[in-house]
């Protein structure tokens, strides 16, 4: 039997238009009709991921930035795991004299150190998806997205800890050359501080968190605090910051657009995010389940 589903965003649930198709709202609609619960497990905070979800009509728990937040269906905080107030800083030290684009994310939001940076990063993903789309269009719908105008922008994002005590969750760098910046940047800050875990959800970027807040532990606490078992979860991903829950779940499964190193750790693999790949995941699974 399933006893929960689990799904990230971006890439994920979300469209090449970074919404939540019909598709995967049918079926996450027809889960519930049978007793079965959602949760989300993105990289986005609670502001970022209840958007879109509130579009689709769907209320769920939020498991938030790669694991390290769990919020409940009204935004509740019910645990966190926080990265150290030094070692933060000493990253976010590393980031400005390697003049990365940076964010740092805490349970109230997203904060960036640059607007235009932001709109960028957005326009270049927007124009991934869709190759078709002008970068003036894609630009064009990137700064009026959700995922630019929730976010907080600061000067200076060590004041969130320094002036405001504020306790930072989550830290990504972004770079247009990650191979020969951010890359060995993610080696050193490894080597450096081992309880960190350094992933990515972008070809572009680094996420940096606590090396308790994964989404595969996050899933696994869900499951024992909530009463499930692990080996009945389904769990749909697309890139590195998958991974954990990935090779957690008793059903997982790539999308056909996930990185091709992702696809090695899930146990099947459904259609892509243009195609519903999260609605055929579900209705793949409870085929499965039926007959084990």
């Amino acid at each position: 039997m399933i006893e929960l589903i689990v799904s990230d965003m971006d890439g994920t649930l979300l469209d090449e238009h970074m919404d939540i198709p019909q598709a995967n709202i049918d079926a996450i609609m027809h889960t519930y009709n049978k007793g079965i619960p959602f949760v989300v497990c993105t990289g986005r905070n609670f502001t970022e991921a209840k958007v879109k979800l509130d579009e689709a009509g769907i209320r769920c728990p939020i498991i938030g930035l790669n694991g390290s937040i769990l919020f409940d269906r009204n935004g509740k905080v019910e645990y966190e795991v926080d990265i150290d107030d030094q070692t933060a800083l000493d990253i976010l030290n590393k980031g400005y004299e390697a003049g990365f684009y940076m964010e740092a994310m805490t349970s109230k939001n997203v904060y960036s150190s640059s607007l235009e940076q932001r709109i960028l990063a957005i326009t270049e993903l927007i124009h991934e998806m869709n190759p078709e789309m002008s970068l003036e269009e894609a630009r064009t719908r990137a700064t009026q997205s959700n995922e630019v105008t929730t976010i907080d922008y600061r000067d200076d994002l060590r004041t969130l800890i320094t002036d405001e005590g504020q306790a930072i969750i989550k830290i990504t760098f972004v770079d247009a050359d990650p191979e020969n910046t951010i890359k060995p940047m993610a080696t050193e800050i490894g080597e450096q501080y081992p309880d960190t875990h350094i992933t990515s959800s972008f070809k572009y970027n680094i996420e940096i968190n606590h090396a308790d807040g994964t989404k595969g532990k996050a899933v696994e606490k869900y499951c024992q605090d909530h009463g499930y078992n692990i080996d009945n979860v389904v769990a749909v991903g697309d890139n590195f910051n998958d991974v954990s829950m990935l090779k957690a779940a008793g059903y997982s499964f790539a999308m056909a657009n996930a990185e091709p190193e992702v696809k090695t750790y899930a146990k099947y693999e459904t259609t892509s995010n243009y195609d519903g790949g999260v609605a055929n995941a579900i209705y793949q699974s409870l085929k499965m389940a039926e007959h084990n």
